[in-house]
């Protein structure tokens, strides 16, 4: 547990130390719309495989203010959906690879 709370406190600072006061801008970007929030949890949930650290990362950016609770919880829906599909990705027979 203490693990996956340090490793998402390391992603949220770099993600705040890369992208800065321009963050706002490109959130208010990528989940303006609900289908775009939807893909961004579904993506972001692919990335680091775990639909807690997307929980956890949502969470910080709206204590923060960066985004609303709308758009969070669409994406809280996408991250579960992200997890199911990764799931049944990850049971398909890749011995052909």
């Amino acid at each position: 547990m203490a693990l996956l709370v340090w490793g998402t406190y390391i992603v949220r600072t770099g993600l705040m130390r890369v992208f800065g006061s321009d963050l706002r801008r490109i959130l208010g970007k990528s989940i303006g719309k609900k289908s775009r929030a939807f893909l961004a949890g579904i993506g972001v949930t692919a990335l680091v495989q775990s639909s807690n650290a997307t929980a956890l990362l949502v969470i910080s950016f709206v204590t923060q203010g960066l985004i609303s609770i709308t758009p969070a919880m669409v994406i809280m829906l996408g991250a579960d959906v992200g997890t199911a599909i990764m799931a049944r990705v990850l049971t398909f027979d890749l011995a052909w690879l």
